[in-house]
């Protein structure tokens, strides 16, 4: 028997039980990592950060190699795939802390 992916099924992915380490005096923007549950897969070190504009994004985990060459280590493949991880993570945050990914005092 053979077994088919999700997509190949046509169920949409699920990204689940989405938790936060925030990082108080973060560099380049950080401001905390996710980790999620994709399917039966748990994923950590997704960066959370805010660019100049202050608009939120996600950076997925990656080794540096002795020459500083960046080896990903889980990423999305598709634009679609991103969105997915960006409402689920983003959208989990703005509902946890606020609108602007900023902790709320108290």
């Amino acid at each position: 028997m053979v077994s088919r992916s999700p997509v190949e099924r046509d169920e949409a992915p699920r990204i689940s039980e989405v938790r936060f380490r925030f990082v108080p005096d973060g560099r380049d923007g950080l401001l905390a990592y996710a980790s999620c549950r994709y399917h039966d897969v748990v994923l950590n070190d997704i960066a959370i950060r805010r660019d100049e504009t202050g608009r939120l994004f996600l950076t997925f985990p990656r080794k540096l190699s002795s020459t500083g060459h960046p080896h990903p280590i889980h990423f999305p493949l598709s634009r679609e795939a991103t969105a997915e991880f960006e409402r689920a993570i983003l959208g989990q945050l703005r509902r946890l802390v606020g609108v602007d990914g900023r902790r709320a005092e108290g």
